[in-house]
């Protein structure tokens, strides 16, 4: 009798098991049926990378939807150590992007980091993953931004194998317009310079660790917007071309010859970021005779250099005042990274004295961030300068009296 009722019970459970999976089945194959891939797609796009991840299991047609969408920005950083020297998630990544086509054509920004700890070599199984990266970017067709920080070490003895291969005219890149390429290893003058002669949507190009002259046909890179690299590669870049924006990497010394090829852009250059160089009284002399219609300027001052000038604190940034005369256009000057030790620091009066010089010299100055971080502002209706505090930003400094500071702020 009990074995009876056992049995019974056994068939009563295996009968809901296959109703509550006849049901599911039903239920997938209405929502299939009734919604297209694009409106999956329109809900899916505000879910994160987890619950995309989940939603991937229910059926087919989902899963292909949300690895669309997750493979649409690739994120990648690893830490390349003794104990792990390979890169094994970039690895897979390309694989996988390489045999699903569909995939390929999703992927609009792809940004892969390495970060190595284990000393400048040459890792021959670096070829494996060199060549499949090679191979995906290839074909990512509809990219939009690449930026890759591989760390790899510019040795010429392996010149293949540390080097990254780039497309050259294969692959029509209509939508890449980022591309940031750093520790990308050795590899021949014309590889990067022949992939950039194809690729004319480019509108940001970073290349901090280029040091050489570039190659490019008249035609290339017509839509190039800001260049970021070493004053060499600027000056062989930036001529006849739109470019506003200019960050300058490298040496502390530049060339009034590739200062005065800087200046030959198709449109004034707008924005110049010097905060990546220590630049001197005599550097920032020839930039301000050959790149004087610049609207905004950031630079870290070598303040070294002026000690010759000083009088007492930051107050020997007054020598500045001849200099920036020559700006004929100048808005925003940003000292932020230049360091000063807060020992003798100036207060809010000295810094309020040196905007009235500064703009007495340069009229068109409106905007000053001191090394103090406090940023002054000018307030054309009370034609004075004040101190700007936004909400969230860096304490001032313990030298500046709370009085000093409601006095200029009119409280």
């Amino acid at each position: 009798m009990d074995s009876l009722v056992k049995r019974s019970t056994d068939i009563s459970n295996c009968s809901l098991v296959a109703s509550h999976a006849a049901s599911l089945t039903a239920v997938e194959h209405t929502w299939s049926s009734t919604l297209p891939n694009e409106t999956l797609s329109a809900i899916f796009l505000s879910l994160s990378p987890a619950a995309l991840t989940a939603i991937a299991r229910v059926c087919r047609q989902w899963r292909a939807v949300a690895e669309w969408i997750l493979y649409a920005g690739v994120f990648i950083n690893e830490t390349l150590s003794t104990s792990s020297p390979f890169p094994y998630n970039t690895l897979r990544c390309c694989q996988t992007i390489i045999s699903h086509p569909h995939l390929a054509s999703g992927l609009k920004r792809f940004h892969i980091r390495w970060i190595s700890d284990h000393g400048d070599y040459y890792d021959p199984y670096l070829e494996i993953i060199l060549s499949n990266l090679s191979q995906a970017i290839s074909s990512a067709i509809n990219i939009e931004s690449l930026d890759l920080y591989l760390g790899l070490p510019s040795l010429p003895e392996y010149p293949i194998s540390t080097s990254l291969v780039f497309p050259i005219g294969d692959v029509p890149f209509n939508s890449l317009r980022q591309i940031s390429l750093n520790g990308i290893g050795h590899f021949a003058h014309n590889r990067l310079t022949h992939f950039l002669n194809f690729v004319p949507s480019i509108q940001h190009l970073r290349l901090p660790d280029y040091r050489d002259q570039m190659v490019l046909l008249p035609n290339a890179l017509p839509s190039l917007v800001s260049f970021c690299g070493s004053p060499r590669a600027a000056a062989t870049v930036l001529p006849g071309r739109p470019v506003q924006s200019l960050a300058l990497i490298g040496q502390d010394y530049v060339t009034d010859l590739d200062l005065s090829r800087m200046a030959m852009t198709s449109i004034p250059l707008r924005h110049l970021d010097l905060s990546a160089m220590s630049v001197t009284p005599i550097l920032l002399r020839n930039v301000s005779r050959n790149l004087s219609m610049v609207e905004s300027l950031k630079v870290k001052l070598a303040l070294r250099h002026t000690l010759h000038f000083a009088l007492s604190g930051i107050r020997l940034l007054e020598a500045l005042s001849h200099l920036l005369g020559a700006f004929y256009r100048l808005s925003t000057l940003d000292l932020s990274p230049t360091h000063v030790d807060y020992t003798g620091l100036s207060n809010g009066a000295e810094e309020l004295s040196l905007c009235q010089s500064w703009q007495g010299a340069c009229p068109s100055l409106r905007r000053i961030v001191f090394p103090s971080q406090t940023e002054w502002s000018f307030y054309e209706e009370r034609r004075t300068w004040v101190p700007v505090l936004p909400e969230g930003s860096r304490r001032r400094p313990a030298f500046y009296s709370s009085s000093t500071t409601k006095k200029y702020l009119g409280s």
